[in-house]
């Protein structure tokens, strides 16, 4: 543990005292003594490695000062929580990749605490309770995890690519009110909510994200872009509807003249995307175009739109970088809900660039997805429809798996009793069955599968436009094994949105799990084309096309990019095979154990069961790739 006596001082200097608020990050290295005793000078000079690659690097890159370092402890204090959390974030995913190849006990594993808070500035040093607080926050991480205070989950608004557990008040040592604690999940995406719900089986590990964040902006009724002229009939004004947003020109502040283009064609196109998703109400660009960034009060401008959200952005170009920035603000209360910011290094200056389009459009989705969450929960006295369906989002990814199932259902039913036509209910409702049949040691499936078949077809009767509900009857074919109808239904996703990576990946599995995984190759090349900053999930299916094609050395270096964007237990499942086959039987073992870890009692016998309605030409793969790789590495037979 790093003490906090360790981490600060109070200078005897005469310089005088003043405070601020600052993010404040504490690191520990995880069993530093055991590896200190075993290995004295190599610990040290790895350590020294690690710091010099990995973690100085970081924290210069997000603007961090580093106040001390005691042995395997370090204080450091940055201006912002988001560039904290980022730094923190991107150092435990680098630390992660670097332990894929070493041994259990003797790794190097850090533990972060954030929290920001009021310090106390004495000359270089800093103390105060903020200090103290981040030093407990440490300690209550796991190995190669990071803790985060309520203050942090408040303040960092940008979609990191990660989810967030709340873990509830903790009363930690010489604090005398508890501090409400986040754990970090660094699976991909908070469009994926959380890591804890990307480990599951591969259909899941698109179909979770595709619910909850890229397409499943499930919780919404209404239709898509619309033009709004509210007259008030009373001084207070009804709430605008949920996920209703109005995108603002993008500023080009260079007055360059393909600048402007450029910002008022990703204008467009995001609005049109949106718009394409009859869930989300979007304003008219027409209409919003009439509105420029700064010109009216986010409250009036909210009111006037008849939205609960604006996106206001710009465009700039640095050298011959094209920054893309981009601000989600809530007109109510007037805060800002997500923020992110994209780079190109190689962008013609000319408008018609489907790249930033494509990609902003799924992070906005996303961020817009995620605010609307919080509010349902925060905000569950509403008791509509909309309002339930958000809520089950919520149970069904935080903290994922099995333990969010029954209060997930138990919503999206109650919001078919409102509204007997959501179809958002209706494809949230047919999720949970699925996670079921894929979590659950012992599924009914007896009952699942009827009610699946019977939940996904009334969803596209109701929308055959809804690309989520094409996504959960694909699932539902799958889980059935009717493969033919299946890759129909993975096409019409496609068909209906090209620029979902998503579709073609599912359908790049189909392809595998009916024996032809080489048809699947191009499939995977292009969702990687579509969007190249996807790196886990499309690597993960490339990993796995490899593998049954038995091109080993193709499959290890797709399962590594794979394990190192999300060390989830199912990319570990193809990861050990890999290695197995490969001949790496060091490299195999740890990613048995780290397998094991995550799965105790884990076994060939249960990766078969999973795909019990697959056709026999996979289980053929299965046994000469798959199977025989995982038995190489370790992994018992039942």
């Amino acid at each position: 543990e790093v003490e906090t006596r360790k981490l600060t001082r109070m200078s005897n200097s005469e310089q005088s005292v003043s405070r601020r608020l600052a993010a404040i990050v504490v690191a520990d290295v995880v069993g530093y003594t055991r590896l200190m005793e075993r290995d004295e000078a190599g610990t040290h000079a790895r350590l020294k490695e690690i710091r010099a690659q990995v973690v100085d690097l970081r924290i210069a890159t997000h603007g961090g000062r580093i106040i001390h370092t005691a042995g395997d402890g370090m204080l450091v204090e940055f201006g912002s929580a988001t560039e904290a959390l980022r730094c923190a974030i991107e150092t435990q995913r680098e630390m992660g990749t670097r332990n894929l190849y070493v041994a259990p006990d003797e790794r190097i594993e850090f533990r972060i605490g954030i929290n920001l808070g009021d310090i106390i500035i004495d000359g270089d040093d800093i103390a105060g309770e903020g200090v103290n607080v981040a030093a407990r926050l440490e300690t209550l991480a796991e190995p190669g995890g990071i803790c985060i205070s309520a203050t942090v989950r408040e303040h960092a608004h940008e979609d990191l690519g990660v989810g967030f557990v709340d873990i509830g008040e903790q009363q930690v040592k010489n604090i005398v009110r508890p501090i409400r604690v986040y754990r970090v999940t660094l699976g991909k995406g908070d469009k994926a909510a959380s890591a804890a719900s990307a480990m599951s089986i591969p259909r899941r590990l698109t179909r979770q994200r595709w619910l909850v964040a890229a397409i499943a902006t499930v919780c919404v009724i209404g239709v898509g872009t619309w033009l709004v002229a509210p007259l008030w009939k009373s001084t207070a004004a009804p709430a605008p509807p949920d996920l209703s947003l109005a995108i603002l020109p993008f500023a080009a502040p260079s007055g360059n003249s393909g600048d402007e283009q450029f910002a008022a064609a990703l204008t467009q196109d995001v609005t049109t995307a949106l718009g394409q998703k009859s869930y989300v109400k979007v304003a008219a660009n027409a209409l919003a175009a009439t509105y420029k960034p700064g010109s009216t009060d986010i409250r009036t401008l909210g009111q006037s739109l008849n939205v609960r959200y604006v996106v206001e952005g710009e465009v700039r170009r640095v050298n011959e970088e094209m920054v893309v920035t981009a601000h989600l603000v809530d007109t109510i209360t007037g805060s800002q809900a997500w923020s992110d910011r994209l780079r190109y290094t190689s962008l013609p200056p000319g408008p018609g660039q489907p790249v930033p389009a494509t990609q902003l459009t799924k992070r906005l989705r996303s961020g817009l997805m995620a605010a609307e969450r919080r509010r349902a929960v925060d905000h569950p006295e509403s008791g509509s429809a909309s309002n339930l369906v958000l809520r089950g989002d919520a149970a069904s990814t935080n903290p994922g798996g099995m333990e969010g199932v029954p209060e997930a259902r138990a919503l999206y039913k109650e919001a078919l009793k409102l509204d007997a036509n959501s179809v958002s209910a209706l494809v949230g409702l047919a999720g949970t069955y699925d996670t079921e049949l894929e979590e659950s040691a012992t599924p009914d499936r007896a009952f699942l599968l009827p009610e699946y078949d019977r939940i996904s077809s009334r969803a596209i009767a109701l929308d055959r436009t809804s690309t989520d509900a094409w996504f959960v009857r694909m699932a539902a074919l799958e889980w059935l094994g009717r493969w033919d109808e299946a890759l129909v239904a993975a096409d019409r996703i496609i068909t209906l949105d090209p620029a979902n990576t998503d579709g073609f990946l599912q359908r790049a599995w189909i392809l595998i799990q009916t024996g032809r995984p080489a048809e699947g190759l191009p499939f995977i090349e292009q969702a990687l084309a579509v969007d190249p900053t996807e790196s886990s999930w499309p690597y993960h299916f490339m990993c796995k096309a490899q593998l049954f094609l038995g091109n080993y050395r193709e499959a290890v270096a797709a399962c590594e990019k794979a394990s190192a964007e999300n060390n989830s237990w199912i990319n570990l499942v193809y990861l050990c095979a890999a290695y197995g086959q490969h001949g790496d039987a060091a490299k195999a073992a740890s990613a048995r154990d780290a397998l094991l870890k995550q799965r105790p009692g884990y076994t060939v016998a249960r990766y078969r069961d999973t795909y019990q309605a697959s056709p026999p030409v996979f289980f053929d793969l299965v046994e000469r790739h798959l199977a025989a790789g995982l038995r190489k590495a370790g992994i018992p037979e039942k």
